[in-house]
């Protein structure tokens, strides 16, 4: 008897995914497409009015919404009973550790994707998204905009980088496969993005309209890679990228390109959620307009419209997208099946993920083992002279004066360990003290961030002479601004856990991550020290 109940199951599942798309009125359909950011960390009036009106399929919460896991949990809770809508809403974030994390707390500050790919270990990737899914089903969240599984072949990314698990095909598409294990296990959504990729160009789609200058074969053979392995793996969704691929695209950006939908359905099998990257950002909103832009996104096939957090397009102008896409459908611009088809696998996914019948959340659990383990695993010697371990010698630790803070962690780490450090910062004026002041310490420690892009430490740092050790705190590509430093540590970021684990390198010779990108004309991939 049960064998046939779910024989039935089976068969009226279809028809019961388009019944909810038939039922719906055009203005519903058009707000089932999208995705809103809404500001605040607590409902206020014209945001519940907002979202009634839009009925939205989902939300994607920003830093300007936490404050904190409990407050997190509240607002969400206070979402669903505030905002009954005709269909669950799903609530978004971008969790993916290191650089962008809208939870930060003493036991979920992951670090970043680079991080985790100097470990090597897969199985790191795959707990990481099982403990971040679990931390985030918890507080209420049923997906995460991660993980990013874009190949960060180019140095001078500037809104990649650390993000990627780095710039090795095979490594970043076993380490993105693994961290979508981990999530699906956690039971929480995710998307692996930016698609095609964003990994090997120089601009900001925040800011201009990238443009990826690479033949479709060159596509298949890098780009593409882990994007087909995510999908193999059963990723439920996949986000676009504002990129413009010339072969590919035309003048236009994947997120508004036929092609780009078809080389991800019929040549790559993807038969889930297509997510657009937030519609707001300047390579959008500068030449299109979002509006116009959502209505070509969908009838290029993406499924779901995010509207994220940009200042070009706040949340108190949403509204403009609903009714521009309401007209489309009236006007016979768009056809009304093209948000059948859409909503069908929004639908879909969100039964996948529970939000049809929702069984209960999972207790929140502690990352903070896990953290140590990727921290101490990714710290990775590059380069040495012979001058570490430091031991208890006298130290002059200078730091970029904007990030301080994270000087004074390591600084604290350091004094921990019996090592006479006095921190320093410095900025972008010149550094004739610094240098003399260096003159009676036995080492000078530098913190460096994306010195290729930003030079102004380099004269510091010829000036400072043999003494120097660099440490390179984001992307690693650092000692190509300044190959004479004797002794080069790459960190792939600042935070608390990964200046431990520096800390503990310096003072102790030991390090165990190797280089999970090649540094042009200096290292190779794969390439460490193991200490002394």
């Amino acid at each position: 008897m049960i064998v046939v109940r779910l024989l039935v199951l089976v068969l009226l599942l279809p028809l019961f995914w388009g019944e909810v798309a038939w039922s719906m009125t055009v203005r519903a359909k058009a707000g089932q497409v999208l995705a809103l950011a809404f500001r605040g960390p607590v409902l206020d009036g014209p945001t519940l009015d907002r979202l009634k009106s839009i009925q939205p399929g989902g939300v994607i919460l920003y830093r300007w919404n936490v404050e904190n896991p409990s407050q997190v949990k509240e607002l969400i809770s206070d979402l669903r009973k505030r905002c009954p809508l005709d269909e669950p809403i799903m609530v978004a974030l971008d969790q993916e550790g290191g650089l962008v994390a809208r939870i930060r707390t003493d036991d979920s500050d992951f670090p970043g994707l680079m991080a985790l790919g100097a470990t090597g270990d897969i199985s790191l990737a795959r707990r990481q998204g099982y403990v971040i899914g679990t931390q985030m089903k918890s507080l209420g969240v049923d997906v995460d905009y991660a993980p990013v599984v874009d190949v960060n072949s180019n140095p001078y990314n500037p809104v990649i980088g650390v993000r990627s698990f780095g710039d090795n095909v095979d490594l970043v598409s076993s380490m993105g496969v693994a961290m979508i294990e981990g999530f699906m296990e956690s039971g929480l959504g995710c998307s692996a993005k930016h698609f095609p990729g964003h990994g090997d160009v120089d601009m900001d789609s925040h800011l201009d309209l990238p443009v990826l200058d690479r033949s479709l074969d060159s596509l298949r053979a890098l780009e593409l890679v882990p994007f087909k392995a995510a999908i193999e793996a059963g990723v439920p969704a996949i986000m676009t990228a504002h990129v413009v691929v010339p072969e590919l695209t035309g003048d236009l950006p994947a997120t508004l390109s036929p092609a780009m939908v078809s080389l991800l359905r019929e040549e790559m099998g993807f038969d889930g959620v297509i997510l657009s990257d937030s519609m707001g950002m300047k390579a959008i909103s500068d030449r299109w307009g979002v509006p116009e832009a959502t209505v070509m996104a969908l009838k290029a096939g993406v499924d779901m419209i995010l509207l994220g957090a940009d200042p070009a397009f706040p949340p108190e102008r949403h509204g403009e997208v609903h009714d521009r896409i309401v007209q489309a459908v009236a006007s016979g611009e768009l056809d009304e099946a093209v948000l059948d088809r859409a909503i069908d696998r929004i639908v879909k996914w969100k039964n996948s993920i529970g939000l049809y019948g929702e069984s209960g959340r999972p207790l929140w659990i502690d990352g903070s083992d896990l953290m140590r383990e990727i921290a101490v695993n990714s710290v990775t010697l590059i380069k040495s002279d012979g001058s570490l371990p430091i031991g208890d010698s006298s130290v002059l630790l200078l730091w970029p004066e904007v990030s301080i803070a994270k000087g004074e962690i390591l600084a604290s780490f350091l004094r921990e360990s019996g090592v006479k450090v006095s921190l320093q910062p410095f900025d972008e004026n010149g550094h004739e003290d610094l240098v003399e002041k260096g003159a009676s310490f036995d080492r000078v420690l530098v913190g460096t961030y994306d010195i290729l892009k930003y030079r102004s430490a380099v004269p510091l740092l010829a000036s400072l002479g043999d003494k120097v050790v660099l440490l390179s705190m984001k992307t690693p590509y650092d000692v190509v601004a300044y190959p004479d430093a004797g002794t080069v540590i790459a960190c792939y970021g600042d935070r608390p856990e990964t200046l431990r684990a520096l800390s503990s390198g310096l003072t102790k010779g030991e390090f165990f991550g190797k280089l999970p990108v090649e540094i042009p004309g200096l290292f190779p991939f794969g390439s460490k020290l193991d200490g002394f």
